[in-house]
């Protein structure tokens, strides 16, 4: 059962506001989402209002409630009836402007240039992973190193101690050290 809920005129219009500035960040994650995979699916949908929420200071629960109720009606006019109709339906309610117009707009027309985005991104994705994974052996690289030295150290001291028969006393390989007693 939905809860329903009444609102000044005052709050319409601070919400209004609100979606007005977290719209243009939805419409664009929408936009690059069905240019790479088609019609969105609740779940795209759904990240793709998070997105624009969190993109956004709402100053209230009330707020983001309205704010999310408003996506919700794009929301189901944009699966019933296409972004068509729900685009529409922000410009008749919201006012013009909204709509991504201009050289962004030309974006979702060009497949090539929204494929070769998601190639670079996937690209820096893979070498991020690569870097963190070469960090990493860095890490390994210079902790088996200190522990070299620890060791090379301590066979060092035991030479100062025992200089007669350094070669007797221990033996420093790769991996380990060796102490004979």
């Amino acid at each position: 059962m939905e809860e329903e809920s009444w609102i000044t005129h005052e709050e319409y219009l601070a919400a209004a506001e609100l979606f007005r500035s977290a719209f243009p960040a939805f419409a664009a994650e929408m936009a690059r989402v069905e240019a790479l995979r088609g019609k969105l699916n609740e779940f795209q949908l759904s990240r793709a209002v998070t997105k624009a929420a969190d993109s956004i200071e709402i100053l209230g629960w009330d707020s983001r409630r309205t704010v999310l109720a408003i996506f919700d009606v794009y929301v189901e006019l944009y699966r019933g009836e296409g972004r068509e109709a729900a685009d529409r339906w922000v410009e008749a309610t919201f006012g013009a402007g909204l709509l991504l117009t201009g050289p962004a707009e030309s974006a979702p027309s060009d497949p090539g240039l929204l494929a070769r985005l998601a190639e670079v991104e996937s690209a820096i994705r893979i070498r991020e992973a690569e870097l963190l994974e070469m960090y990493r052996e860095l890490t390994r690289l210079k902790a088996a190193a200190s522990g070299m030295a620890a060791a090379a150290a301590l066979a060092s001291e035991s030479l100062d101690e025992d200089e007669a028969q350094p070669a007797e006393r221990w033996t420093l390989s790769s991996d380990h050290v060796t102490i004979k007693e």
